[in-house]
Formats: structure tokens, C-alpha cells, sequence
């Protein structure tokens, strides 16, 4: 068989099998929709005050990327020991935005005590009690926590210095402390 005879063939097997893993990447491109402004009240309700509205917005911009550029079916980190691979689940953007949907008359006219309780009976409804350790798909409430409270700005945040937990800063200066946060959090110090 000639060279150009078998890329020939390959070729044409490649558009005859189904690739049914394989799902289109823009569907969670609308997240979150018409749904922007119930998810910036839910992050003002859910992220801390010290933030400020410009952080908390921040959060929640950066957020929408992290559910846009989720991709189903991609491979998780199996960690030292486990040899069992695991792929990514479903989108959960649907989820979030039939979740946002339910909350969106309360957070967006309620008080802030009846905005924090609708987003309380949610979790509740959601059997959440626990914070996951990454966003899990089971609620957008706790998955906006996670999301922020398990990342390096949080736990800066937390002790008020520039650790940068998750930042590869290399050895030099790494028998100085930290140094303090350069400004208040408003979003703007890292």
C-alpha cells in the first residue's frame, strides 16, 4: 500500500467514527447570561464585605471564566498513589443558572437579612454542609464560596500578608516572612 493511499484512508476513518466525548466547548460560553447581575448579588451575599465592591465583582468575573472554560470530560488530577484516572463532569452551568434563576427575585429586591436567608434555605435544600474543597456542581452558592475561599487571595486575605500560597516564588527571600498586604483588599492587591 502506497503511502499516500494509507494517510488516505486514515483520513477518511477519522470523520467515520463518532467522537460522542467530545462536546461543544461554547456551550457554558453563555454563562451567565441574563443571570449576571443575580450572580453579582449572590457574590456580594456570599464573599466577604473586606473585598470590597470592587473585589467581590472581581471574584465573580473570574468566576463566569472559570465556568466558561470548563471542559466535561478532562482529565483530573489522580493525586500521588491513586491510579485510577478520572475525567471531569457534566457543565455545571445549567445547574447554576436554574439555580440563579430561583434566586434572582430575592437577591435582587430583598433585603440583605432576606438575601442571606434564601441563600441559606438553598444550601440547606441542597443538603450543603460542608464547603467542598473545589466547585462541585451541587450548588452555585457553595461552589462561588469555594472557588474564592480556596484560593490564594483568600487565604492572603486571611492572614493579611502577601503569601501567594498557590505562586511559585522561588527560593529567594523565602527566609523572610511575607510581607504585609500592600493595600486594603478592594480586588486591586495581590
Amino acid at each position: 500500500m502506497r503511502r499516500r493511499t494509507w494517510l488516505r484512508w486514515i483520513a477518511s476513518l477519522g470523520g467515520a467514527i463518532r467522537f460522542s466525548g467530545l462536546v461543544a466547548w461554547a456551550q457554558t460560553a453563555g454563562f451567565p447570561g441574563d443571570q449576571g447581575d443575580t450572580l453579582g448579588a449572590l457574590a456580594t451575599v456570599v464573599l466577604p464585605s473586606e473585598l470590597g465592591p470592587s473585589g467581590v465583582g472581581d471574584v465573580a468575573r473570574r468566576f463566569q471564566v472559570w465556568v466558561r472554560d470548563y471542559r466535561p470530560g478532562a482529565e483530573m488530577d489522580h493525586g500521588y498513589g491513586f491510579t485510577r484516572l478520572r475525567t471531569k463532569p457534566a457543565s455545571p452551568a445549567p445547574a447554576y443558572l436554574r439555580q440563579l434563576e430561583n434566586l434572582r427575585s430575592t437577591l435582587l429586591s430583598g433585603d440583605a437579612q432576606s438575601r442571606r436567608q434564601a441563600v441559606e434555605a438553598a444550601l440547606e435544600e441542597a443538603k450543603l454542609t460542608d464547603l467542598p474543597r473545589t466547585p462541585d456542581g451541587r450548588h452555585v452558592a457553595a461552589d462561588l464560596m469555594a472557588f474564592y475561599f480556596r484560593s490564594s487571595d483568600a487565604n492572603d486575605l486571611c492572614y493579611r500578608a502577601a503569601i501567594g500560597r498557590d505562586l511559585c516564588r522561588g527560593l529567594k527571600g523565602s527566609d523572610n516572612p511575607p510581607p504585609p498586604l500592600r493595600t486594603p483588599m478592594n480586588g486591586a492587591a495581590k
